[in-house]
């Protein structure tokens, strides 16, 4: 051996040296080989990518983070890969199977050391191995389970208030939170909670209201406040008494005017709410004057909105109730008086309705 090729020599073994001895020896390797099938029974085409995470073979050989690309024809699927199953510290493959260029599934192997050649189900795993065996079970850290933190991060999850057996919103930060209430309260879109439904009025019919009925007194006293003002009705002798034109009301207490003051003999009777004013909450418009001229020749007027049901529309002409398809037709919100029953100069016109309900 020459001198240069001698010097060339103890370098290389120098530089094992400094290694520590690092063998050159690939790690032990297991075939895994199988026909892989679709469910028609067709041979399987396609791609299997596999990854996996750093780890460390049986003969203290170091397996990087990385991954292959297997190529399946016509349902062969033939590759050798290192044991994780013998790794010192959890290890696993994900596999992901692609065919006609499209993720189809992925699924999980622990590969034990063999001399003979293994199938895809004796490798296969529901879940990934916690340990260095399949079968030891272990924990799992999140980082190991491909996918997981990125599903997690975008799913809500409990906040303080949270209590099983109870209806659950979303709270202010997303969080869920459970509803606070009686167990017979309603929950709302908004969260909060409350009695069910919505309050609903009273109703006050046909009360005569207390009075002296002599043709001098003008006040009489009902026995609640109508609320609102607009749903009192008060009928004189059947015809209906409209409110600032025949009576003003304070409170409980009715007030004529001059003009209209009840004689002996009249019979007065009244009909009102007594819940607080909800009229967008139930649909009831109260002694609307309909848009139109009164002047004898015109007969159609417009209503601020449609009845409905159309039958719940209670028209009046000075006080006396109109009856639909004899003294006028409505079509949407547009009442036609027939010819006869056109309102003259001076008459008093207004409507009573719902705008909410089948």
């Amino acid at each position: 051996m020459s001198g240069k090729n001698l010097r060339i020599c103890h370098l290389t073994t120098l530089f094992v040296l400094l290694l520590g001895g690092t063998s050159y020896g690939a790690p032990p390797l297991t075939t895994i080989q199988d026909t892989l099938y679709k469910a028609d029974g067709t041979p399987f085409e396609g791609v299997l990518t596999i990854n996996w995470k750093s780890f460390e073979a049986s003969d203290a050989s170091s397996i990087p983070t990385n991954n292959l690309s297997v190529r399946v024809v016509k349902g062969i699927l033939n590759l050798k890969l290192v044991p994780t199953t013998t790794a010192p510290s959890p290890a696993y493959y994900s596999v992901r199977y692609a065919a006609e260029g499209t993720a189809q599934t992925t699924e999980y192997w622990s590969v034990p050391p063999s001399v003979t050649r293994l199938r895809v189900t004796d490798v296969r795993v529901v879940w990934p191995p916690a340990s260095g065996s399949a079968s030891q079970a272990g924990n799992v850290q999140l980082a190991d389970v491909e996918g997981l933190a990125e599903e997690l991060s975008i799913r809500p999850t409990k906040g303080l208030s949270y209590l099983a057996s109870r209806a659950a919103i979303i709270g202010p930060t997303g969080e869920l939170e459970s509803a606070a209430g009686d167990p017979t309260d309603c929950v709302r879109v908004d969260g909060s909670a409350g009695p069910c439904g919505f309050p609903m009025p009273s109703f006050v019919d046909g009360e005569t209201p207390t009075g002296t009925v002599d043709g001098v007194n003008l006040s009489f006293t009902l026995s609640g406040t109508p609320e609102p003002a607009g749903s009192l009705q008060v009928f004189r002798n059947g015809l209906l008494q409209k409110l600032g034109t025949d009576y003003t009301l304070n409170g409980k207490t009715v007030i004529f005017v001059p003009a209209s003051v009840p004689q002996a003999g009249d019979l007065l009777q009244t009909y009102y709410r007594l819940a607080p004013a909800l009229i967008g909450s139930l649909g009831i418009v109260d002694q609307e004057t309909p848009n139109g001229e009164v002047n004898g020749k015109n007969g159609t007027f417009a209503l601020a909105r449609a009845p409905r049901p159309a039958t719940s529309l209670l028209v009046y002409k000075n006080g006396r109730l109109q009856q639909m398809g004899r003294h006028y037709t409505l079509k949407g919100k547009t009442i036609r008086f027939a010819p006869s029953e056109t309102p003259s100069n001076g008459d008093d016109v207004w409507a009573t309705y719902r705008i909410e309900g089948n």
